[in-house]
């Protein structure tokens, strides 16, 4: 009977949970994908996301994802995508979705672990509902932290099971420890963690299981240890295509000094999380100044009444160790693209609210049975408070418009959001609008790269090649290895009908970024601008011997082989192209280069059998 009043309950608060979930992160189903904040490349350009198939698992499992190693991730979409095709809702269902049963394991684990109801349901609450936890949900290329935490979750749950088994039992709970905790490190390699965290498990939860045993661990720290090594290789290998991380401040004194300062924000903002952005703007300290030294202040009482709750209850310290130790992969040891983020908390938030679970036990204790009406305001108020927040939170990231407009009003200081709302206004065509919003970010930072790419894109688009030039020039100045900036500048000389130079640009770009297929593409169109053929089908059949059976590229070698008088190749790449998607029907009617086989009969059958009804 008593145990079919705690599946009661427990399937209870399950569905609390899960409605206060859908409530708060409903709205995000609405949400388009974030062209500029890389949605683009993880999804919408990435063809091996398209379906199963062996080709696109080869490939998930054999490459990167900028500069990450994510390979459960880029799977992860396959499925979205068979089941949704390339609906952003669908995308960020399974986020909510994966959000919401890492609550629910995070409830199972504290029930585990302390068989307190109370303390389960706040922490699961907490976790689930913190404004600092929406980009990770709301941000569909963050998925790889959602995905990282159910894993990191579930081997840490096999682990008990394993730990709490008598001697010699518990094997294939300990496999199954294993197996999800490299899931976990295919998912993002911030859970490098785990083997700490389990050792300071044994030594703060000895009761009812077996001592402390290093050697189970080393399963764990190897598979770490790999996963760490490919990591920082990809770092490596993007570092030599032009991304290297420097230290912030240019030192690691002064990215200690940063980080001070930063740790003391990332605590108020678990307090009290207001002013949350998609970009923060830090100071950055070079010298031990003032702030510093009130940082360093601070630092040192928190440290000191985390040591002061190790000493009278381990349990407890434990979760002020869960949430430092979840900063260290975000904390600038190893050179990263952001100081600051509201994501790197998502697995500190395990810690902050396990520790806030066990408060709210000791204050119904207190507080006694005759006051707990007293206890359920107090801990619902700031719940209630916090859901309200992450609601609200939620809807900045609705679209790139909303979601920079935030971030630039927000954070009015830094460049880098002034540049994405800026790059958003381009890319929707709001020239004017993206023009003041890029002036803003050049008066901040006059060395932005970005800025001065997309200035550059823009004069050239309208004609203005001088001016184009000009900046692009500078861009190439501050950043001689950027292919981008190359390419760009090779349109600009494209433009100007000066082809050595634009041939210069383009193979400058190709040389710092050989497998860039968009510049080979750009040669083999000045290639045929020229009437250069054989040249300019020797780099569309670069294309297509990667198999991406790309439509533009097919249609250019029908352009190709027309002007060669090849008709029947012609014919054959052009009914390729339309077969894998082709769609300027436009363009099939002026292009000059067709003009050889636009009198065919053939041609008109094909162009009949593709377009549109």
């Amino acid at each position: 009977m008593e145990a079919t009043t705690h599946r009661q309950e427990k399937l209870i608060d399950f569905a609390m949970l899960a409605i206060m979930v859908a409530v708060v992160y409903g709205r995000i189903l609405g949400h388009d994908f974030l062209i500029n904040w890389d949605d683009n490349w993880c999804v919408l350009y990435d063809e091996s996301i398209r379906g199963f198939s062996w080709g696109h698992l080869r490939k998930a499992f054999t490459s990167d994802v900028i500069g990450s190693y994510v390979p459960v991730e880029t799977v992860s979409y396959m499925l979205d995508y068979t089941l949704w095709g390339l609906r952003a809702g669908g995308f960020l269902l399974t986020n909510i979705i994966l959000h919401a049963i890492n609550g629910l394991l995070v409830y199972r684990l504290v029930i585990r672990w302390y068989g307190e109801r109370l303390s389960a349901l706040v922490t699961a609450a907490l976790f689930l509902l913190h404004p600092v936890q929406v980009e990770s949900v709301a941000w569909i290329t963050q998925r790889r932290l959602t995905l990282a935490m159910l894993f990191f979750l579930l081997a840490w749950e096999a682990y008990c099971r394993y730990r709490e088994s008598a001697p010699g039992k518990g094997r294939l709970a300990y496999a199954a420890s294993v197996a999800a905790f490299v899931l976990a490190l295919l998912s993002k390699s911030i859970t490098v963690i785990f083997p700490v965290v389990l050792v300071l498990y044994d030594l703060c939860f000895p009761e009812g299981g077996r001592r402390l045993r290093l050697k189970d661990k080393i399963p764990f720290i190897l598979a770490a240890g790999v996963i760490a090594v490919a990591t920082l290789n990809v770092h490596s290998q993007w570092e030599s295509e032009g991304t290297r991380m420097d230290y912030p401040g240019g030192s690691p004194v002064a990215t200690f000094f940063t980080m001070l300062s930063v740790f003391c924000r990332y605590l108020g903002m678990v307090v009290w999380p207001s002013g949350l952005s998609a970009i923060y703007a830090p100071t950055i300290h070079h010298s031990f100044d003032a702030t510093v030294a009130m940082a360093a202040f601070l630092l040192a009482m928190v440290t000191l009444s985390g040591v002061w709750l190790f000493r009278r209850d381990r349990r407890l310290g434990f979760w002020v160790l869960v949430f430092w130790i979840g900063l260290l992969p975000v904390s600038q040891i190893v050179p990263i693209s952001f100081i600051m983020s509201d994501r790197y908390l998502y697995f500190p938030m395990l810690g902050v609210a396990a520790l806030a679970g066990a408060g709210a036990t000791v204050l119904r204790d207190r507080l006694g049975p005759g006051r707990r009406w007293m206890l359920y305001l107090l801990l619902a108020l700031p719940l209630v408070a916090l859901s309200v927040a992450s609601f609200q939170r939620a809807g900045a990231w609705r679209n790139p418009l909303t979601l920079w407009s935030d971030a630039t009003a927000k954070v009015p200081a830094s460049d880098r959001a002034w540049e994405l709302l800026g790059e958003t206004y381009r890319l929707s065509g709001n020239k004017e609008a993206a023009f003041q919003a890029y002036g803003r970010g050049l008066d901040l930072n006059p060395a932005n790269t970005e800025i001065l790419y997309g200035l550059g894109e823009m004069y050239t688009g309208l004609g203005e090649l001088d001016k184009g030039a000009e900046f692009l020039e500078k861009l190439l100045r501050i950043k001689p290895d950027y292919a981008v900036g190359w390419a760009a500048l090779g349109n600009n000389y494209q433009k100007r009908s000066d082809y050595p130079a634009a041939e210069k640009a383009y193979r400058q770009a190709l040389a710092i970024q050989p497998d860039a297929m968009q510049v080979v593409a750009m040669l083999g169109n000045l290639a045929l601008a020229q009437g250069h053929l054989d040249e300019a089908r020797s780099w569309y059949g670069q294309i297509e011997a990667k198999g991406w059976n790309d439509p533009a590229a097919a249609y250019q070698l029908a352009c190709i082989e027309s002007e060669a008088g090849h008709r029947d190749e012609a014919l054959n790449w052009l009914e390729k192209a339309l077969q894998r998607g082709y769609n300027d029907y436009g363009k099939l009617v002026g292009d000059r280069h067709l003009s050889a086989i636009r009198g065919e009969p053939r041609f008109d059958d094909i162009v009949r059998r593709y377009a549109p009804k």
